[in-house]
């Protein structure tokens, strides 16, 4: 299944080119152009920094099954089936491997369809947040990919908080966007 060109994630493209623009101007031209060495290892993408498929694979397993495990968050993935949270890992993957430059397709549908009506707070959204930080760190990704990883998630934020409040919703309520 391929993205809609509705779809709220950012491009590969418009996610590289916004790279490359930082890694150009935060390295420098000039010093890019005269090491061969440091230039290659920049033009990486953000994908191949955090170890390809494998290792963003190695990640998403990791913050999903910590999601699956918190009291405080639960609830959201409550009834689901082993194989329902394997098709959630997986368009996961598939969804940062996407944005980050690599070559998956997203089968998951836009942020805001997915999560409308389940009432998440902006709490529930830093905990996960700080699930996805504990992965991260766990597998040793860099300050300077978490930094990038991060800023295209907190992007999605408005997308996925239907409360910007801590009150939650009843699960009988349907939520206002």
């Amino acid at each position: 299944m391929t993205r809609p060109s509705n779809s709220s994630f950012p491009s590969r493209r418009q996610f590289l080119v916004g790279s490359a623009a930082t890694t150009l101007s935060a390295a420098g031209g000039a010093m890019l152009a005269g090491n061969p060495t440091l230039a290659a290892a920049k033009s990486e993408s953000l994908y191949e920094r955090l170890g390809g498929y494998n290792g963003i694979s190695a990640v998403v397993d990791e913050f999903a099954d910590s999601l699956f495990a918190d009291k405080r968050i639960n609830e959201f993935f409550i009834g689901m089936s082993d194989d329902t949270r394997a098709q959630f890992k997986q368009k996961n993957k598939n969804l940062l491997c996407n944005v980050t430059g690599g070559p998956c397709k997203v089968i998951s549908r836009p942020a805001n369809v997915a999560h409308h009506g389940l009432g998440i707070t902006a709490g529930d959204f830093e905990v996960v947040a700080g699930h996805l930080r504990d992965a991260l760190n766990k597998f040793k990704v860099g300050p300077k990919e978490q930094e990038e990883v991060f800023a295209i998630i907190l992007g999605l934020r408005s997308q996925i908080v239907d409360r910007p409040d801590e009150t939650r919703l009843s699960r009988d309520a349907v939520a206002q966007r």
